[in-house]
């Protein structure tokens, strides 16, 4: 049984057929977002379809399959624009369990980026953070217990990013951007939800502070 889990939300143009092989010792799990599930259906054991965004369909999923959090030790979450390959997926989750990290993402080699210290550093293996974005994030079990009630807080899950640290109390070096995996981001950010962040970040008295802590 495999112990590492993808869950994507994908549509007609994902790139997650880039994600697998023949040889890749993690679950993928699809969920269809438009009307492209016939092109995906067989693409894994594990494919539904859903209409909404992300990080909702993503948390109804999870909980509409409770098991699957006990089932598997990480949790990556890529946009369906994430360009990166089936060794660096099942080295992510290596790394995780190495460091122990709680939370992690891949760093972003090219140019389409949101927050400037995703962007993939030389001679480093890996940042220690208190952010890690909802572009693609890698969580443990125990963490992903914590945060999933985040991702039903918002529609667009906008915000939700920035409560992570303080949730999974990143002081604790258990958070990080790892610079020994290549990912690259194929789009630019299209779509703009800054009026949710605002109320998201009041809610929970949040403040947009980026802090890398250690490099390693």
């Amino acid at each position: 049984m495999n112990k590492h889990c993808v869950i994507a939300t994908v549509g007609a143009t994902s790139l997650h057929r880039q994600w697998i092989s023949k040889r890749s010792t993690f679950d993928l799990h699809l969920i269809v977002y438009d009307d492209s599930y016939e092109l995906f259906k067989n693409d894994s054991p594990y494919v539904t379809a859903s209409k909404g965004y992300k990080f909702k369909l993503i948390y109804n999923y999870l909980c509409n399959n409770p098991e699957l959090i006990e089932q598997y030790d990480y949790f990556y979450m890529p946009d369906d624009d994430i360009s990166i390959d089936s060794a660096s997926i099942q080295k992510l989750f290596i790394l995780m369990k190495k460091y122990q990290l709680a939370a992690a993402q891949p760093a972003i080699a090219n140019s389409f980026l949101s927050y400037r210290h995703t962007k993939r550093q030389e001679d480093s293996i890996l940042r220690y953070t208190n952010f890690v974005e909802i572009m693609q994030p890698c969580f443990s079990r125990e963490a992903l217990k914590k945060v999933l009630f985040t991702f039903d807080e918002t529609i667009s899950g906008w915000g939700i990013d920035y409560h992570w640290g303080k949730i999974l109390d990143y002081t604790q070096m258990n958070m990080a951007i790892i610079d020994d995996i290549t990912s690259e981001h194929t789009r630019p950010v299209q779509s703009d939800h800054r009026q949710e962040l605002f109320n998201y970040m009041k809610k929970y008295n949040l403040n947009f502070n980026i802090y890398i802590t250690q490099t390693v």
